[in-house]
């Protein structure tokens, strides 16, 4: 499955088209001054267009292929294509009310009284047809309404893809962080029973006194709970990406990838594509179409509406004479209505209309906003990660090398246990801190991607 490339222009301009020669009453649009994109992001950023498939910058068919999965099966995602046909079908149902509507009926009878000498039959045909006149375009913004909202319907589905895409591959880079952290915690849990094991040999022979005994087999213990605290998580990260595949999530999925280490910076593009690039903000911009619509439709319901009913019927003693001959009787009138008394309800209902276009304003704008707020966050936590990951690159080979040289002094005699124990946690806190950079780079990377509206494409 693929993501059209061209989908957001498309749904803009299917909006424009709609829009076009009716009244819209929301006082913003995407190009107003109430609307600000600035020239550049006030954090940085990279120059350069938005790649058109995210997903492939990770180099990782596995990662490609379960987005791929997700994107076919994921629940949240089924239902929101149910949702679009239910929009689709509101469409129709809106366009047939700017139409007559005729019926046909067929009917039959027998009767028999006292003072007839046997039983009469009767059989008759009729159509019937009523057509209510769109003088004032009523039913066209309604109609309008409906296929506005269809519209953003189709935008918030693109969104949602989007989504479910960035969360499957966070949640599989989360799998492949625990694994690694399993793998560290199981070296952290060896090398403790390998340490109690030298100070057992020592504590034999006399080189070492009962307390250096006791925190040996007090660190081991406290790296078997480690231990299990991290096959747990590990257990729990894999059951959350197989709820994203629509899996059943019984914990077990074979995941042998590294994390990737991310080496080319991300090109942000302008401020002020995003407005049209992000499907989130073009539901939020067409919603807000459709509310103006629905105003007007219910402006326009406080004038005159004008209907027109017809009917012809032919009625027969013989079922076989039925369709022979013509009408036997026919009419045609027209009824021109106008509101007169309602007690404010229309009023009422215009009113909830404009409000409702406020509210879709306030909300158009709220949104636009904290997507600006996605995109400088994400620079700005770009170059935070990016920093502590090389702070901590340094900091692990320093952990690394204290901790070879406290085993070496210990067995001299020159340092405590304690200055081994210390050693031993700095070390592999250190390695799995690494671990834990790598991957939260990778989740801002994929954060930034998504809130610059970024496209992606799934392996077929």
């Amino acid at each position: 499955m693929a993501i059209p490339k061209k989908e957001s222009s498309l749904l803009l301009a299917t909006a424009c088209a709609i829009v076009a020669g009716g009244c819209s009453v929301s006082a913003i649009s995407p190009e107003t001054e109430e609307t600000p994109a600035p020239a550049s992001w006030a954090r940085g950023g990279t120059p350069g267009d938005i790649g058109q498939n995210w997903l492939h910058t990770f180099s990782d068919p596995q990662l490609e292929t379960l987005v791929s999965e997700s994107a076919e099966n994921n629940y949240v995602l089924k239902q929101e294509r149910e949702r679009l046909y239910s929009a689709e079908q509101a469409v129709r149902l809106s366009r047939s009310n700017r139409y007559p509507a005729l019926d046909v009926s067929l009917g039959g009878a027998r009767r028999s009284t006292e003072s007839s000498a046997g039983v009469s039959e009767s059989f008759d045909i009729g159509v019937d047809g009523r057509w209510n006149v769109d003088i004032w375009r009523q039913l066209s913004k309604q109609q309008q309404a409906t296929e506005l909202a269809l519209a953003a319907q189709r935008a918030r589905l693109q969104s949602v893809e989007r989504d479910i895409a960035a969360t499957t591959a966070q949640q599989y880079f989360d799998v492949i962080e625990a694994r690694q952290l399993l793998e560290v915690a199981s070296r952290r849990l060896s090398n403790a029973n390998e340490s109690r094991d030298i100070v057992a040999s020592g504590y034999r022979q006399g080189l070492n006194d009962a307390l250096d005994l006791y925190l040996a087999r007090n660190q081991v213990e406290r790296e078997r709970a480690n231990f299990a605290s991290q096959e747990q998580a590990l257990l729990e990260a894999v059951a959350d990406l197989q709820l994203s595949l629509a899996r059943y999530p019984d914990g077990n999925m074979p995941i042998e990838s590294k994390l990737p280490v991310l080496v080319d910076a991300l090109p942000t593009g302008l401020p002020s594509e995003l407005l049209t690039r992000r499907p989130d903000v073009q539901e939020a911009w067409l919603n807000l179409l459709a509310t103006d619509a629905e105003l007007a439709a219910a402006h326009k319901a406080r004038f005159p509406s004008l209907s027109i009913v017809g009917s012809s019927s032919r009625t027969t003693d013989a079922f076989s004479e039925l369709l022979d001959g013509g009408v036997s009787a026919w009419s045609l009138a027209f009824s021109l209505t106008q509101p007169l008394f309602d007690a404010g309800r229309l009023a009422a209902l215009e009113e909830q209309a404009a409000a409702r276009v406020r509210i879709a304003e306030q909300q158009y704008l709220d949104l636009v906003y904290r997507a600006f707020a996605d995109v400088e966050n994400s620079i700005s936590r770009t170059a935070s990660l990016e920093q502590r990951y090389d702070a901590l690159l340094e900091a692990e080979k320093n952990s690394r090398a204290a901790l070879e040289l406290a085993l070496e002094q210990y067995q001299r005699g020159l340092v405590p246990y304690t200055t081994v124990l210390e050693s031993q946690r700095q070390a592999f806190d250190a390695e799995a801190t690494v671990v834990q950079l790598t991957n939260q780079r990778l989740q801002n990377r994929i954060g930034l991607h998504l809130a610059l509206g970024g496209e992606f494409v799934t392996a077929n």
